[in-house]
């Protein structure tokens, strides 16, 4: 694991089929924790989890996040050794494979402070970002990806009903204030993030 940012931790798991990573994160803020889109880890790298986990116990592990249903990865596997719970969106629950204990909608307040946000027209009718006011961080699963790091793009154009009308959706981003993308697949952009994202649109 690495401490991409301040309180922020993450890992990898190397697609093959789709030859980038599958990005999991781990959060600690000041209350409380949490983990989002996991997929699965090394030995090492889950040792290391277990130890953050433990060794910040005054900030417990409130649960596991997932930006969207194909995003579910080792949640299973995660809920049952940390004994906590999974949320995601209410458009989404009905597709998930494991249990769902807690589903939530468009413009609710999460754990750790974080704020979703619905981004319609995608891959999963669910798709949801997470956004983190005070640092100017968006954390996103399925809506953008970083197959080439500093540059972003969307998923295959086969995964969506209307192409056109999913990247103008991706223009609600801009209503929000960040310079970090964390995104699930793929290179995060951690400066500038905004200006990648309306640069990409306006491409």
């Amino acid at each position: 694991m690495k401490e991409i940012l301040p309180d922020i931790y993450t890992w990898h798991e190397f697609s093959e089929e789709k030859q980038l990573n599958f990005n999991g994160y781990l959060y600690i803020s000041g209350k409380e924790s949490v983990l989002i889109d996991p997929p699965g880890m090394t030995k090492q790298d889950f040792s290391e989890l277990e130890n953050l986990v433990g060794e910040n116990s005054a900030h417990p592990l409130k649960t596991i996040l997932l930006t969207n249903v194909h995003h579910e990865r080792e949640c299973d596997e995660f809920r049952k050794k940390f004994s906590t719970s999974v949320w995601i969106n209410e458009k989404d629950s009905a597709g998930l494979e494991g249990p769902v204990d807690k589903t939530f909608a468009d413009g609710d307040e999460l754990p750790c402070g974080l704020i979703t946000f619905q981004i319609e027209n995608q891959k999963s009718p669910g798709e949801s970002a997470f956004f983190l006011k005070d640092r100017g961080i968006m954390f996103i699963g399925d809506a953008l990806i970083g197959k080439v790091p500093g540059k972003l793009n969307m998923l295959p154009p086969d995964k969506y009903k209307d192409l056109p009308l999913a990247k103008k959706e991706l223009n609600k981003l801009l209503n929000f204030e960040f310079e970090i993308l964390l995104v699930g697949d793929g290179a995060p952009i951690l400066n500038d993030a905004k200006k990648a994202v309306k640069s990409f649109l306006e491409g």
